[in-house]
C-alpha cells in the first residue's frame, strides 16, 4: 500500500520529490503510530493532527523550490492519510478532520 502514497504528487512535476518523498515518510510514521494500538477516533485525530504540524513545518522548503501545499496537495495527503487509516480499519472518521489543522 505504501508504494502508492502520493502518487499523484510524485507524479506532478510541480511537486519536488524530494519533499513529497518527506511528507510520504511521514505518513508512513502516522501508519506506523496507529498500527501500534486501539485508538478512539479522538486518539487517531491527535496523532494524525500531530502529523500535519510536521508537514505545515515544510511549507517553506516546497516555497523555496517554486512549489507549494496548494489545495491539489492538501487532497493528495488527506486521502493518502484516509487511506492509511482505512487499511488500519479506522472506518468512520472525517478524512477533512485528519487535516483540519493544515496551514497550507
Amino acid at each position: 500500500m505504501f508504494n502508492d502514497l502520493l502518487l499523484p504528487m510524485f507524479d506532478d512535476d510541480y511537486y519536488p520529490d524530494i519533499l513529497v518523498a518527506e511528507v510520504k515518510q511521514m505518513i508512513e510514521a502516522f501508519a506506523k503510530k496507529i498500527a501500534k494500538s486501539s485508538l478512539t477516533d479522538d486518539e487517531l485525530y491527535h496523532v494524525a493532527h500531530s502529523t500535519v504540524v510536521e508537514i505545515n513545518k515544510m511549507k517553506p522548503q516546497f516555497e523555496d523550490l517554486d512549489s507549494s501545499l496548494d489545495d491539489a496537495a492538501a487532497d493528495y495527503i488527506a486521502e493518502a492519510m484516509m487511506m492509511v487509516a482505512q487499511d488500519q480499519g479506522y472506518m468512520d472518521i472525517e478524512m477533512e478532520e485528519l487535516i483540519s489543522n493544515r496551514e497550507w
